[in-house]
């Protein structure tokens, strides 16, 4: 399930570059004043029932800054998935509310209006692209270090042998822990991914007093519907909740 969210702030509005840290507070402020439960739940709970969330995408005339994109009217859309509809709805109850009291880098929600986006019937051997950068990291690399971001097409000074396969193993393994926190049960069947190397980009945030690189691009994945759907509902990859994994059907 997803939605898509028009949001008008107060103006002038900047989206910050190191944008995951307020997007995330903005999203679980909303959901608490929709369902203080459900707030606590996703905050604390790292095998509960989460959501994915977009980048913040500008409307309307923008100006690139040192620290972000000023959007001149103030007006963003952002898109929300979950593949427990609780969450979403926490989400636009709180956004009804809190018009005036919500914020992100002290520029108030003035409104909101919110759609509903239709699933596609179809995503295997469907081609995508991201709408919010794909964050997969290795704990415990072989280079000693405590994480590692891995990239899905390599990198030169990659501690790993084959970082690629790494990548899709652990996009796969996520995928399938998503899966059974969904559906109560444990997917057996297969899953592919190929990632088209020419549009690869990789961009660098700071969260939680550390550097996390993720990386934007074009893909294609086959699998069954319903874990496929899995991937739609609530992202590729990991820290979903701040911004990262977002797919959508090209």
């Amino acid at each position: 399930m997803r939605l898509e969210l028009l949001l008008h702030f107060e103006e002038p509005f900047l989206i910050p570059y190191n944008y995951p840290r307020s997007l995330y507070s903005f999203l679980i402020h909303a959901i608490e004043l929709g369902d203080e439960r459900i707030s606590k739940r996703i905050h604390t709970n790292k095998k509960d029932v989460k959501f994915v969330a977009s980048r913040l995408l500008p409307l309307g005339k923008v100006k690139k800054t040192e620290k972000g994109l000023l959007v001149e009217q103030g007006r963003i859309r952002l898109f929300v998935g979950s593949s427990a509809w609780p969450v979403l709805e926490a989400l636009v109850n709180g956004l009804g509310s809190g018009a005036g009291e919500l914020h992100i880098g002290g520029r108030r929600l003035l409104e909101a209006e919110i759609k509903t986006v239709k699933t596609p019937g179809r995503l295997s051997d469907r081609r995508f692209r991201t709408l919010s950068p794909v964050s997969v990291y290795h704990n415990g690399p072989p280079n000693g270090f405590r994480s590692w971001d891995l990239s899905p097409v390599g990198q030169q000074n990659s501690p790993f042998e084959d970082e690629p396969a790494v990548w899709k193993e652990l996009v796969f393994r996520n995928l399938r822990e998503k899966y059974l926190m969904v559906h109560g049960e444990p997917h057996e069947g297969d899953f592919g991914i190929e990632v088209f190397l020419r549009n690869v980009r990789s961009k660098m945030f700071r969260i939680k007093g550390m550097n996390v690189r993720a990386w934007e691009f074009e893909f294609r994945m086959w699998g069954d519907e319903e874990f496929l759907r899995v991937a739609w509902d609530i992202g590729l990859g990991m820290r979903n909740t701040h911004g990262f994994g977002m797919v959508e059907v090209m």
